[in-house]
C-alpha cells in the first residue's frame, strides 16, 4: 500500500464519504480510479482505467466514523 494514497484518503475523508458512501473505491496517485459495489468490481474498474497500476482498495461505510478528542 502506498503511504501517500493512505494519507490522501485520510486528508479527503469527508468528500470521499459524501461521494462514495456504501461503495468500494480503488485509489492510486491520490485519485479514485475505480468504484464498485464490491471490492472485486472496484478493482476491475481500476485495472481497466489504469492497466498495470498499483492501487489500494477501501470500503466506504454508509455511516461516518466520528472521532472524539480532548477528553
Amino acid at each position: 500500500m502506498s503511504s501517500t494514497d493512505f494519507a490522501w484518503l485520510v486528508d479527503h475523508g469527508p468528500e470521499i464519504f459524501e461521494k462514495y458512501a456504501g461503495k468500494w473505491i480503488a485509489v492510486a496517485d491520490g485519485k479514485v480510479i475505480g468504484v464498485g459495489e464490491t471490492a472485486t468490481e472496484a478493482a476491475e474498474r481500476a485495472r481497466e482505467a489504469a492497466p498495470g497500476k498499483r492501487f489500494i482498495l477501501e470500503a466506504i461505510d454508509r455511516v461516518a466514523d466520528v472521532v472524539y478528542a480532548g477528553f
